[in-house]
């Protein structure tokens, strides 16, 4: 049995949080306290499409200019995966927790 870990509540009234969250009505403002983090939108295509131009360049004679932009956007699809992990584990977290009906505390 999960008990609220809370040294001064301690209650065995405890739900799962994204099942507690769902219940919630749409008026209710315990709603955004507990909403799940959000997904973030993201998109490869502007690090697609600088390294596509930097390929292009370094082909036409620019070496420095299109190693640059290759690098640049690999860097920026390394940011943008980084930043997509990151979310993701946060809402696996937030799928994982808990949260206690007496103290509403969340764990």
């Amino acid at each position: 049995m999960i008990a609220c870990p809370s040294d001064k509540c301690l209650s065995p009234n405890v739900a799962d949080l994204p099942h507690y969250w769902q219940s919630l009505p749409a008026e209710s403002p315990l709603k955004a306290r507990y909403a799940p983090p959000a997904r973030p939108k993201v998109s490869y295509w502007a690090a697609l499409a600088a390294i596509v131009v930097g390929v292009l360049v370094v082909t036409g004679g620019g070496v420095l200019l299109g190693l640059l932009l290759v690098v640049g956007g690999a860097g920026w699809g390394a940011v943008v995966y980084k930043a997509v992990q990151w979310a993701e584990a946060q809402r696996a977290a937030w799928e994982s927790s808990h949260v206690c009906l007496a103290c509403t505390g969340t764990f």
